[in-house]
C-alpha cells in the first residue's frame, strides 16, 4: 500500500504540472480556462489569474479584482497580493457535480477602475478515490429447479461515485457450470450484471449454488468490491411472473400533485392460486430518495408520486420493478421504469446585481456602464428564455454584454437640479405560458456638479437713498439664487466697484447687505454706480454680476439763502421810492436761493412786518410792490421783515429786513440816519488799499462781461436756445434749480435780474410722492403782464426711471422772469 500511495502522489505532482501548463493557454474565445484535482488541500496553487488577463502584478488590489462563484461555497479565492488563484477550500467533485461526466466551476472574475469581467471555468477532475461497493455482501436468489436455460436474474449494481476510467469498468466472475455472466451497458453508459442460468437446475443433485462477483473500477491501481451470490434451489413453482415490457415508459408534468399516477404495471404468472398470485415492489437497487419521491402499489402495479417532483433537480428517474408470486418458494421478474419529467414554468427569472455604480456625478459622459446584471431562469427550453427592460423615459438602456449578463449604461446627459434620484425598476420576462416575470429597483443617486452660476432675483437693482444717511446702516439686500448643493450652492457677494465710487458702499459678503460707507450729500453727487459679484464656493467656481444704481433723494437740508441786493451789490437791503409813486409800483426784489432740490428749493416770500400795510410782496416772485398811494403823513423810513420759506417738510425759511425810504425828490442823498453811519468812516491809508483792489476787480468784471457780451452775440443765430447738459441727471424725478442745471437763453437787459426755475409737471416733493405742480394763477397772470418777459420751452426728452422700472417722458418747462 505504501507503495502504491507513493506511486500516486507522483502522478499528482505530475499531472498538477500538465494543468498548470494547460491554464497558461487556456484563454478561448475571451474565457479562460483551468484544470485541477479534486481533493486537492486549501491554499493549492490553480493558476496566475493576473498574468492570464494581462494585469500588471503590482495592480490587482489597486484594480479591485474579485472571485465570484455561482455555487453555494466559495470553492476559489485569489491572492490579492499576487494575483494567484488557489482553492479556497477542499472540492469534493463527487458532492459537486454527482455522476456526471464533466465536472467545472464557472467563476467570474470582476475588474474595476475600469470595469470588466472575465468568465473562468475551472474544471475539476476526477481522482480514484472511491471503490465500487455492491449494497449488500451476500444475495441470496431463490431458483426453482425447474427454471428454464437462459433465466436471467439481475444483480445488484455496485455503486462507484468516480465517474470516466475510474467508475465501475469490469467485472469478474467464479467459474460454474450452471451460471454464467453477462454484462450490459445501460442507457446512462453504466454497466450492469446479470445471472443467466446456463444449464437445468437439478435440487435433487445439489440444491445450493455459491458464487463471487468481483467488480473492479480502471483507476490505477484499480479498486474492487465483491458480492457473495446465494442461489438456493426451489422445487415445483415453475413459472415465474412476466412483465408486458422489460422497459416502461412514462411522462408526467413537474408539477403534479401528490398521489399522481405515474404508470400501471402488468406482470402474469401462468401457475394457479398463490403460485399465480403475484405482489409488485421496489428492488434493492432502486435508491433510498427515489422510493421517497415513487410509491407502488403491491396488488396493483401501479407508480404514484409521494412528493412534489422538480424538473430542474433530476428530469429523468430510472426504477427497477419486481414481481414476485405468492408460492412458497416465491419466482420474482424484472422490469425496468423510465420516468421522464416534462418541464413547467414554475420558475420566475432571477435577477442578481454583480456591481452597482451610485451614486454618480451629474456630468458623467453617455454611455457609461453604471451596473453590471445577472439575469437567469431555472427553466429549459422555451420556459427558460428571457427578456429584460427597463422603462423608456429613463435615461438608461439595458444591454446584453454576452450569456445572461447586462449592463446598465447611461445613454443622455444627466441634471441633478432635474432629477437627483432614479428608481430604475428592471422587468425581467420568460417565454413560457403563461410567462413569469421578476421586477428589480436600483436606486441611482446622482451627485452635485458645480455647472450652475449663481442667479441675481433681478438683472438690475435700484437703489433710492435720502441724504444725510448714517454711515455705515445697510440700505438695501441684493440676492443671488443658485440651484446647486453645498459649497457649489454657497454664494459669496463682493463690489467690483466702479472707478470713480469704489469707496461708496460695502457688501456683506455672505448676507449681500450692502451698506454706506459714508453720508450722501445730494448736492454734491445725486447719482452712484457700480457692479456687484455673486460668486459660488464650487472647486471651479462660477460667477455673474448685476448692475446696481444708487440715487440719492434730497432732503430738506438747506435753509434759503438770501442775495445781495441787487442794487447795491450787498446784503443791507435799502430802497428809495418817491412819495408820488403810484400804486402797484416796483419797489425792490428779494433775491434767494436753496441748495436743495424739487419742494425742497421751491421757495416763498412772506411779509412778517408791515404795520401801514402800504406794501405787498409776491409769493413767488420776492417782488415787492405799493398796495396804494403815499400820504403826506406817512414815515419817510419804512422797514419791512420779509421772510423766504421753502416747501420741504419740515420748511427751512430765512428772513431779511428792507429799509424802504420816502422822498420827495429821489435824486436827494440819503438821509441823515445813513450819513451818520459813515460819517465817522474817514479815509485811510487802509480804506485807499481797499478802494484800490475795488476798482481793480471792477475793471476785471467789466472786462469779463465785455468778453462774454461778444461771445453771447456771436452764439444769437446758431440757435435762441440749446441745454449745455441733461436736466437733473439721475435725480430719479426730482426738482432741478436753476443753478444746477441751466437752459441757455438770449437774455435782455431788464432780465438780467431774474431767476431761472426749472421743474418737470410730475415730481418728487421731499417725502418721495410724486405730485402735480401748478403755478398759482395770480401770481403767474402778473409775471406773464410784464412786457419785457421771455418764456423759453426746453423741450428735452428723458429716460425716467422709477421703482417700477416704467419709462415714461416729460416736458421740461424753464420760465425766466
Amino acid at each position: 500500500m505504501a507503495i502504491i500511495s507513493q506511486r500516486l502522489e507522483t502522478w499528482k505532482q505530475k499531472f498538477v504540472c500538465c494543468l498548470f501548463f494547460f491554464s497558461l493557454s487556456g484563454i478561448i474565445n475571451g474565457q479562460i480556462r483551468y484544470a485541477i484535482l479534486e481533493e486537492l488541500d486549501r491554499g493549492s496553487f490553480i493558476g496566475d489569474i493576473a498574468k492570464d488577463l494581462g494585469m500588471d502584478i503590482s495592480k490587482p488590489k489597486s484594480r479591485g479584482l474579485k472571485i465570484i462563484s455561482r455555487p453555494r461555497k466559495e470553492y476559489i479565492a485569489v491572492n490579492m497580493e499576487n494575483g494567484y488563484l488557489f482553492v479556497n477550500e477542499k472540492i469534493d467533485r463527487e458532492e459537486l457535480c454527482g455522476q456526471n461526466l464533466r465536472c467545472s466551476l464557472n467563476v467570474e472574475a470582476i475588474i474595476d477602475n475600469p470595469l470588466e469581467i472575465h468568465r473562468i471555468e475551472v474544471e475539476i477532475l476526477d481522482l480514484n478515490d472511491h471503490s465500487p461497493a455492491f449494497p449488500v455482501k451476500d444475495m441470496l436468489f431463490n431458483v426453482s429447479e425447474l427454471a428454464l436455460i437462459g433465466t436471467r436474474f439481475p444483480l445488484e449494481k455496485p455503486h462507484d461515485p468516480d465517474v470516466g476510467i475510474n467508475s465501475l469498468q469490469t467485472y469478474e466472475f467464479t467459474a460454474n457450470e450452471y451460471f454464467e455472466l453477462k454484462v450490459q451497458e445501460n442507457s446512462d453508459g453504466s454497466k450492469s450484471a446479470e445471472l443467466v442460468l446456463n444449464k437445468a437446475l437439478d435440487r435433487e443433485l445439489q440444491s445450493f449454488h455459491q458464487l463471487k462477483l468481483i467488480a473492479f473500477d480502471g483507476g490505477n491501481p484499480r479498486k474492487s468490491s465483491d458480492l457473495n451470490i446465494l442461489i438456493n434451489v426451489l422445487d415445483a413453482n415453475d413459472n415465474a411472473p412476466v412483465f408486458d415490457q422489460a422497459v416502461y415508459r412514462a411522462k408526467i408534468l413537474e408539477n403534479a400533485p401528490k398521489g399522481s399516477l405515474v404508470i400501471k404495471l402488468n406482470a402474469t404468472d401462468l401457475d394457479e392460486g398463490q403460485n399465480g398470485e403475484i405482489r409488485y415492489y421496489f428492488g434493492n437497487m432502486v435508491p433510498l430518495k427515489i422510493q421517497k419521491k415513487f410509491g407502488i402499489h403491491s396488488m396493483s402495479g401501479e407508480i404514484i408520486t409521494q412528493e412534489v417532483l422538480d424538473f430542474e433537480d433530476i428530469n429523468l428517474y430510472e426504477i427497477q420493478v419486481s414481481a414476485i408470486d405468492k408460492g412458497s418458494h416465491g419466482v420474482k421478474a424484472h422490469c425496468k421504469v423510465l420516468v421522464e419529467l416534462i418541464d413547467v414554468n414554475d420558475n420566475a427569472p432571477e435577477v442578481n446585481i454583480k456591481s452597482l455604480s451610485t451614486p454618480i456625478a451629474e456630468d458623467i459622459k453617455p454611455g457609461t456602464v453604471i451596473a453590471l446584471i445577472s439575469i437567469s431562469d431555472k427553466d429549459s427550453g422555451v420556459n427558460g428564455k428571457i427578456s429584460s427592460s427597463i422603462p423608456n423615459i429613463l435615461p438608461f438602456t439595458l444591454q446584453n454584454s454576452f450569456n445572461n449578463y447586462y449592463s446598465l449604461i447611461l445613454k443622455e446627459p444627466l441634471d441633478r437640479e432635474t432629477v437627483e434620484q432614479y428608481n430604475i425598476s428592471i422587468t425581467t420576462t420568460d417565454q413560457g405560458s403563461p410567462s413569469l416575470s421578476t421586477t428589480t429597483v436600483i436606486t441611482v443617486k446622482v451627485s452635485d456638479v458645480n455647472d450652475n452660476k449663481p442667479q441675481f432675483t433681478q438683472p438690475q437693482y435700484i437703489i433710492y437713498v435720502t441724504e444725510n444717511n448714517i454711515p455705515g446702516t445697510s440700505i438695501y439686500s441684493i440676492s443671488a439664487v443658485d440651484s446647486d448643493l453645498n459649497e457649489n450652492g454657497s454664494i459669496r457677494y463682493s463690489n467690483l466697484g466702479s472707478e470713480t465710487h469704489d469707496n461708496v458702499v460695502s457688501i456683506n459678503p455672505k448676507t449681500g447687505e450692502v451698506y454706506a460707507l459714508k453720508s450722501f450729500d445730494f448736492e454734491d453727487r445725486s447719482h452712484f454706480q457700480f457692479q456687484v459679484l455673486a460668486e459660488d464656493g464650487g472647486v471651479q467656481s462660477l460667477k455673474n454680476n448685476a448692475s446696481v444704481d444708487i440715487f440719492i433723494v434730497d432732503a430738506n437740508d438747506n435753509p434759503p439763502l438770501v442775495l445781495p441786493s441787487p442794487s447795491r451789490k450787498e446784503f443791507v437791503y435799502i430802497e428809495s421810492i418817491p412819495l408820488s409813486a403810484p400804486v402797484g409800483y416796483f419797489v425792490s426784489k428779494v433775491r434767494a436761493v436753496d441748495m436743495d432740490s424739487g419742494y425742497n428749493a421751491w421757495l416763498s416770500y412772506h411779509l412778517l412786518q408791515n404795520s401801514t400795510s402800504l406794501f405787498h410782496v409776491g409769493l413767488y416772485t420776492g417782488e415787492i410792490r405799493t398796495v396804494r398811494s403815499f400820504r403826506e403823513h406817512e414815515e419817510k423810513l419804512q422797514k419791512l421783515a420779509i421772510l423766504v420759506k421753502d416747501h420741504g417738510k419740515p420748511p427751512l425759511s430765512s428772513a431779511i429786513t428792507l429799509n424802504i425810504i420816502l422822498k420827495e425828490n429821489i435824486e436827494k442823498e440819503l438821509p441823515d440816519f445813513i450819513q451818520d453811519s459813515n460819517s465817522n468812516t474817514n479815509i485811510s491809508d487802509l480804506n485807499l488799499y481797499l478802494v484800490i483792489s475795488i476798482a481793480f476787480i471792477s475793471f476785471l468784471f467789466l472786462i469779463t462781461v465785455i468778453t462774454y457780451t461778444i461771445l453771447r452775440m456771436s452764439r444769437a443765430r446758431s440757435s435762441f436756445m440749446e441745454y449745455t447738459q441733461p436736466p437733473c441727471p439721475g435725480t430719479g424725478g426730482s426738482w432741478c434749480y436753476s443753478q444746477n442745471q441751466l437752459c441757455k437763453v438770449r437774455l435782455s437787459a431788464e432780465v438780467s435780474k431774474s431767476d431761472c426755475m426749472v421743474f418737470n409737471r410730475h415730481s418728487l416733493n421731499s417725502s418721495g410722492n410724486e405730485v402735480e405742480i401748478k403755478p398759482t394763477p395770480p401770481e403767474t397772470n402778473q409775471v406773464l403782464d410784464r412786457g419785457n418777459l421771455l418764456v423759453s420751452i426746453c423741450n428735452k426728452s428723458y429716460t425716467w426711471r422709477t421703482d417700477s422700472s416704467i419709462e415714461s417722458k416729460h416736458q421740461w418747462w424753464t420760465v425766466l422772469l
